[in-house]
């Protein structure tokens, strides 16, 4: 049996009675996958997750400091292809990675001011430019951007 510790990680199962509940001793580790990212198993439900599971960097190969260059890079309104360039990624990866900070607007924003520590203008503008290239996203992600910005501006 494994040691259960303490751990900031909470189980993503929405049936689990442990959803969003960090800090409690359901979550136990469970090895590591290839790419060096940690299995977790929650003991109450049996579902193995890692870390990332539900947040912009779940299957993504893009990592925490490439994200802040990307995001530094939309605020100076450099375009796609360019940021492509520059990351030396394909403009498709920027791109998707771009739709993915709009359809998790909410979870990126917290990660822009908590741990990349951007200030609210440039959070700011890293939307104004995903609102600017709304054409090329699709609908659900226009209708995701459109609520969000909704809650943000009213009192």
């Amino acid at each position: 049996m494994r040691k259960r510790r303490k751990l900031d990680v909470s189980c993503p199962n929405p049936s689990c009675r442990f959803l969003g509940k960090k800090g409690l001793k359901n979550v136990v580790r469970r090895g590591k996958k290839a790419n060096g990212t940690k299995n977790y198993t929650c003991t109450a439900c049996g579902r193995c997750f890692v870390r990332t599971v539900n947040t912009i960097f779940y299957r993504s190969r893009i990592k925490k400091k490439e994200a802040k260059q990307i995001a530094n890079h939309l605020v100076e309104k450099i375009g796609i292809r360019g940021i492509g360039r520059v990351m030396e990624r394909n403009k498709n990866t920027i791109m998707l990675f771009t739709d993915k900070l709009a359809y998790r607007c909410k979870q990126a924003n917290e990660f822009f001011l908590k741990d990349i520590q951007l200030s609210p203008i440039e959070v700011d503008e890293i939307w104004t430019f995903v609102k600017k290239n709304k054409r090329k996203l699709d609908k659900k992600t226009i209708r995701t951007i459109q609520r969000v910005t909704a809650m943000r501006t009213s009192p």
